[in-house]
């Protein structure tokens, strides 16, 4: 958290605000957090905000870019107001954009654009690229014998797809988490699910789970909480009545209908 909609959500809301502006300062209140010298990009103008994976883009003139990875707990906001957990600020000419983390895992890495491109290159196809298709899929399983959850949330082959999305992708494809990737025969009705699943959270700025540590760059929330199946359901199926049950794979909590995941 975040996956694929939260960041493409805070990736479409910065294009609209930060395209134009130039970083006029940057205040850095931790060095893991910010990595590289702000020297190189104050007084940069921001071309343009783009997504790759879960990593964000921001593409500066003169040859340099802002790669940034949220990991669990980043947030981007902008004209927020700094707190405990604030470990970047870039002031621009129309305003600030805070860099927040709780768990200061997440980062942000001035690069020059040949060392990003080497570093994008070697990122998987996003659930969302055209050349995702059932076929890619297709390969991707067939060529593990690990649980299907653990094949999906492989960032090095499946770009953007992450805990929640897992859940929510296999419960809507009738597909239990932990069936061996070789051995699942749904994939196309996977493949369409991942892409349904995917989209639709994007359509509603992605998902603020119950540690609330998604906001999106106007400090506000997701909302496809409110359309979740399994993840997070201590109930029961809408479709059978059935209790949902969580249980670990990978160490990662796991939700399912044990009787329509068969």
């Amino acid at each position: 958290m975040p996956e694929l909609p939260e960041v493409e959500t805070v990736r479409r809301q910065l294009q609209k605000i930060l395209v134009g502006q130039r970083i006029k300062k940057i205040e850095k209140f931790h060095p893991k957090s910010l990595q590289g010298s702000t020297l190189q990009v104050v007084g940069k103008k921001i071309l343009r905000v783009r997504r790759k994976a879960k990593r964000i883009i921001i593409e500066l003139n003169g040859g340099e870019s802002l790669l940034i990875h949220l990991k669990m707990t980043g947030q981007l906001i902008y004209n927020g107001k700094k707190n405990k957990h604030t470990r970047a600020i870039f002031e621009l000419d129309k305003g600030k954009l805070f860099f927040n983390d709780l768990r200061k895992f997440g980062w942000i890495k001035i690069v020059k654009n040949q060392a990003l491109k080497e570093c994008l290159v070697k990122l998987p196809l996003d659930v969302v690229d055209k050349e995702f298709t059932v076929k890619y899929l297709e390969k991707v399983l067939k060529s593990s014998k690990r649980a299907i959850k653990l094949v999906l949330l492989d960032q090095s082959k499946i770009g953007g797809l992450g805990n929640i999305y897992v859940n929510e992708s296999l419960f809507c494809a009738g597909v239990n988490p932990s069936t061996p990737a070789n051995k699942v025969k749904q994939i196309k009705e996977l493949h369409r699910c991942i892409k349904e699943v995917i989209n639709k959270a994007i359509k509603f700025g992605g998902t603020t789970s119950a540690d609330e540590s998604f906001k999106n760059a106007l400090g506000k929330p997701g909302k496809f909480q409110n359309y979740l199946k399994v993840y997070e359901n201590k109930g029961k199926c809408d479709k059978c009545q059935t209790k949902i049950r969580k249980i670990k794979i990978g160490g990662r909590g796991t939700y399912y209908c044990p009787k329509c995941q068969l």
